[in-house]
């Protein structure tokens, strides 16, 4: 038998808890699992933009042929507006864009990419990340290192820490860093420490790859992709991966763009081929639909800023959230300082809590979290933000 040597892989935690809690017959049960963005009825919705938009698209589709393998025009030269900004109009001819599936497609073929440019160098990823970026990368075969970044105790960066490791990281290393939102910790750095961080990756010749996977729900649109811009006017190449999964609500349709920002024009084209080819070995090419919505969303004046104002209101609810909960822990816990979790950004918090603790609190109160204390604070309402920190502030 072909297969009789394989074991069997352990299912995703966090989809298995998505599971567990779908199970759970509790009335007050709270998920706080899946990075999805919710509304205050614990729905994640479709944007009226991208109801709209998707509704013009089906209704003129007159054919389902396949269209260019590196994405739709449109959409990849929206994608590369919306990321740079005015920026664009200088860094358009020697920016490679190509269209992928979601941002994980984006990860792995930059990775693949870096790979192929640079056999044998390693990637660092921040302590602690995502956790799907240790396998998209290292999938591309690359080594995995990592630099400090967050110091759960303090709920604070690590900045000092991080600045030695990269100064020390071997020459022309991959960087992966998260412009905005930082899954798990929601802890950006400031503007002046993006300068630093991108200082010690100029001088040592390192590649930065910019996560930009919630582009709208941190501080803005433009704020929220402040460390790219930076690195723009000081760097001559670096990637960025982009999702369209949280600002657009896409998160079926695996929408998402991989920017290859290159020296000059002639390397764009050598670049944009190496990823066509990638991608090609890899699955052809990146499904057409959630791009057109994108594409017709940002083309369209007025679809474009009715989704920005559906953004805005996402991102000011995520805002409200973590100054109601601050507030909520403060006053459950005054001899604690609990400001940082107003200061944070995006979805996630990372309050320090045991994997024990995380478990108590799903056997006991119903309350669902990923084992390393991760929080979508999306989870959370005005019907059951006070339980949940009634529940947390005596494991703290």
């Amino acid at each position: 038998m072909s297969f009789e040597n394989l074991t069997a892989v352990r299912s995703d935690s966090v989809l298995g808890l998505a599971t567990a809690f779908l199970r759970d017959k509790a009335a007050g049960k709270i998920d706080l699992t899946v990075g999805v963005y919710r509304d205050d009825q614990g729905r994640t919705p479709v944007m009226n933009a991208v109801a709209e938009a998707e509704r013009a698209i089906i209704a003129a589709q007159t054919t389902k042929s396949y269209l260019p393998p590196i994405g739709p025009p449109g959409y990849r030269a929206r994608i590369r507006r919306l990321v740079l900004g005015d920026l664009d109009d200088g860094l358009g001819d020697r920016t490679g864009v190509l269209q992928t599936t979601g941002g994980c497609g984006a990860l792995r073929i930059g990775a693949e990419l870096f790979a192929r440019a640079q056999p044998g160098k390693p990637v660092y990823l921040s302590d602690p990340t995502w956790g799907n970026h240790d396998g998209l990368m290292s999938g591309a075969g690359l080594r995995i290192r990592t630099y400090p970044y967050f110091d759960v105790s303090a709920h604070a960066l690590r900045l000092d820490e991080m600045l030695d490791c990269l100064k020390n990281a071997p020459e022309h290393s991959l960087i992966v860093l998260q412009s905005s939102c930082h899954n798990p910790t929601g802890a950006d750095p400031a503007p002046d420490a993006w300068a630093a961080i991108l200082d010690t990756v100029e001088r040592c010749g390192h590649l930065p790859f910019f996560d930009v996977a919630y582009q709208g729900l941190g501080t803005g649109l433009r704020e929220d992709v402040l460390p790219v811009h930076m690195a723009a006017g000081r760097l001559g190449e670096f990637l960025v991966a982009v999702s369209c999964s949280k600002n657009f609500g896409l998160y079926r349709e695996r929408c998402g763009a991989l920017l290859m920002v290159t020296p000059d024009g002639s390397r764009k084209g050598v670049v944009e081929s190496q990823v066509k080819d990638i991608a090609r070995g890899m699955y052809s090419m990146a499904p057409s639909h959630g791009a057109l919505i994108v594409d017709r969303v940002l083309s369209d004046s007025k679809l474009r800023s009715a989704w920005r104002r559906e953004l805005a209101g996402m991102s000011k609810r995520l805002a409200g959230l973590r100054t109601g909960l601050a507030r909520a822990m403060d006053e459950r816990r005054p001899d604690l300082d609990f400001s940082w979790i107003a200061r944070h950004k995006g979805l996630f918090l990372l309050p320090g809590i045991e994997p024990a603790a995380v478990d108590r609190l799903r056997e006991e109160n119903h309350i669902y979290m990923i084992r390393d204390g991760r929080i979508n604070i999306a989870g959370l309402n005005k019907s059951n933000l006070a339980t949940f920190a009634d529940a947390l502030a005596p494991l703290l």
